[in-house]
């Protein structure tokens, strides 16, 4: 992507500030909503409780990347903006930021982070099988009135929409290459920690412990996991778009279609936040389709030399995430 120069926003903290010792990169769509969730529960970490995400290293407040109008992206585009969100930090041992656009924007984010923070501060990603997490991406747009075409018409759309430089969050299958976004970091920091969703799903518990470990903290901290957040699934009214009601209206802008299409309905121009801690989702409200078969196979053809560069780099098979 294109760019605005990644060199620091201001000179390097000085000794009053605030900064992360820890940042759990992301991927997307992958648990990072609910590890912020399962993390603040533990007495020696901080995070803000302003909003999940800093978004402050990856540089996405300096207007280079396309967002449309109506999608409000909170970011913290000067020091003193980011400062902000750790006014109320106490004295925890371990002070964290969760930000996915932290691991979509690499390596600008891991630059600064080792600007700023130094190659001692601790990493932490979480990662889903890619097909699975592209179209959970996708279902998240759907659901916040923020995507209006098709699946199918969205990946196509893709190589366009990166051309135009637009935010990650429109950007489905091109955020689940793991590997060489996980390298910039593994190259730069001292201790980094990969994850699977996988692991978080089959034992919560036993995840949440080994961060803590991984934090050097207290890992028998009692904490509570059997809550999801954020997850997937849309809302009945709105599977015409999956089925490609507004497909053949690619020349229109979003923003167009976003004020003809859903402020009329819910009687708001845009989003106040597109932000914040999201609670579970009400899931007798909402659903999550099946993904259409012949768009799952190339999907899966398409990332396997994906999966297959993440084995290399973790040095474990993760044939979970293949057709059995």
């Amino acid at each position: 992507m294109t760019r605005k120069s990644d060199t620091p926003i201001a000179a390097a903290p000085g000794a009053a500030q605030v900064w992360p010792n820890f940042l759990v990169i992301g991927a997307p769509k992958s648990g990072t909503t609910s590890l912020y969730h399962y993390l603040s529960q533990h007495p020696d970490v901080f995070l803000s409780k302003v909003r999940k995400e800093g978004r402050f290293f990856s540089g996405v407040g300096d207007g280079s990347v396309y967002w449309p109008d109506f999608y409000h992206f909170d970011t913290a585009p000067d020091v003193s903006d980011y400062q902000a969100l750790f006014a109320d930090h106490d004295g925890q041992a371990r002070v964290g930021d969760v930000s996915p656009d932290y691991y979509a924007y690499a390596p600008i984010a891991a630059r600064r982070i080792l600007t700023y923070c130094g190659s001692g501060t601790r990493i932490i990603a979480i990662l889903r099988n890619p097909v699975d997490r592209t179209w959970s991406h996708y279902l998240q747009n759907v659901r916040r009135d923020a995507e209006f075409y098709s699946f199918e018409k969205a990946l196509a759309d893709e190589p366009r929409r990166i051309a135009a430089n637009w935010g990650f969050q429109w950007l489905y299958a091109d955020t689940g290459r793991y590997a060489e976004r996980l390298r910039q970091y593994r190259d730069r920091f001292d201790d980094v920690l990969i994850l699977l969703q996988d692991e978080l799903d089959q034992d919560g518990p036993g995840t949440v412990r080994r961060i803590f470990e991984f934090l050097e903290i207290d890992a028998d901290i009692p904490v509570t996991v059997e809550a999801r957040y954020n997850t997937g699934g849309i809302p009945r009214a709105k599977m015409s778009i999956l089925d490609g009601a507004h497909d053949d209206r690619d020349g229109v802008s979003f923003e167009t279609l976003h004020a003809e299409l859903v402020a009329p309905v819910t009687g708001i121009a845009g989003a106040t936040s597109a932000d914040g801690v999201y609670p579970p989702i009400d899931e007798a409200k909402v659903s999550i389709p099946p993904m259409a078969a012949a768009t799952r196979a190339r999907l899966q053809e398409r990332f396997e030399p994906e999966i297959v560069a993440l084995e290399d780099l973790l040095g474990r098979s993760l044939d979970m995430w293949r057709p059995s």
